[in-house]
Formats: structure tokens, C-alpha cells, sequence
């Protein structure tokens, strides 16, 4: 495992040396002193996405996988509305591609207002800790309550 020095290098942008040792001691105290400081420092990182190794490639995820990919976006797909015995709802699958493979990442309710005004097809998005699913038409991902999609590099205008 990295060092906290090590850790602290990847998320220096973000905190200063300070606020990030703070963050550390709020973990502490979130988690009962249960974790040292590495894994502190470690889930900090991974909460800002900075963990590059923990990128899977999407060919290699399966049904059930908690993860994180990235890819381009490949198609915005198309919203789509639902009635079920919750009410009303709409779905919308973005669909990204990493070079191994594509899936498509799907967006419910509110979320698929992100689409229209956050997302363009040819940018890079990385969804972290998204969860795997395959309904019978091919994987799929999509954030639960702890994941997050964002663009990590805007296509060029």
C-alpha cells in the first residue's frame, strides 16, 4: 500500500497538507479507529476518484461487480419514461467505450437531467463504484448510493 505522503501527492491539488490530515482524523473518528492511516488516507483518495489502479477494464466486469470504468461516450441514447407500481419514471442509457469493451451506464429519474447538460458524445466519464447488472440485454452499470459519474476530459469544441 502507498504511503500517506504518497496518497496525500494524489489528492494535493484538492487539500491542502493540512485539510487533508484533518480528513484523515474525521475518518478515524467515522470509523472508530478501526482503519490505520494508510487505509484512511486510501479511502480519501478513492472517494475523489484519484485511484487510478482501481480502474477496471470493462471487458473484465461481470454481473454483481462493484467497480469503476472509464470510457468514451460512444451514444447518449434516448430518455425513455415508465409507469410502474411507484408512479412515473424515466431511464436513459449512455452508452461508453474503454477500448476492451463498451456497456452502457444508466441514468434514472433526475439523473437523466445530468445528460443533457453535462455529457457530449467523444468525453470521457468515469463511473466509481457502480454496480453490474445484466437484465438480458447485455452489461450494464449504474451508480447506487455511494457511486458517481463525472467527465474526466471534455471533448475538444
Amino acid at each position: 500500500m502507498p504511503t500517506v505522503d504518497e496518497l496525500y501527492e494524489m489528492v494535493s491539488d484538492l487539500y491542502t497538507r493540512e485539510e487533508f490530515d484533518q480528513e484523515i482524523d474525521e475518518k478515524r473518528e467515522e470509523f472508530h479507529g478501526f482503519f490505520d492511516e494508510e487505509a484512511l488516507a486510501y479511502l480519501i483518495v478513492a472517494e475523489e476518484n484519484r485511484n487510478e489502479e482501481a480502474v477496471d477494464d470493462i471487458e473484465s466486469v461481470r454481473p454483481g461487480d462493484e467497480c469503476t470504468v472509464e470510457g468514451k461516450i460512444v451514444d447518449l441514447g434516448t430518455l425513455r419514461t415508465f409507469e410502474n407500481d411507484n408512479g412515473q419514471g424515466k431511464v436513459r442509457n449512455v452508452r461508453i467505450d474503454d477500448g476492451t469493451g463498451s456497456i452502457k451506464v444508466v441514468f434514472w429519474n433526475e439523473e437523466t437531467d445530468r445528460i443533457e447538460e453535462e455529457f457530449k458524445t467523444g468525453e470521457i466519464i468515469r463511473v466509481a463504484s457502480g454496480y453490474v447488472q445484466d437484465r438480458g440485454y447485455g452489461k450494464q452499470i449504474s451508480t447506487g448510493r455511494w457511486g458517481e459519474v463525472k467527465v474526466i476530459e471534455r471533448k475538444k469544441d
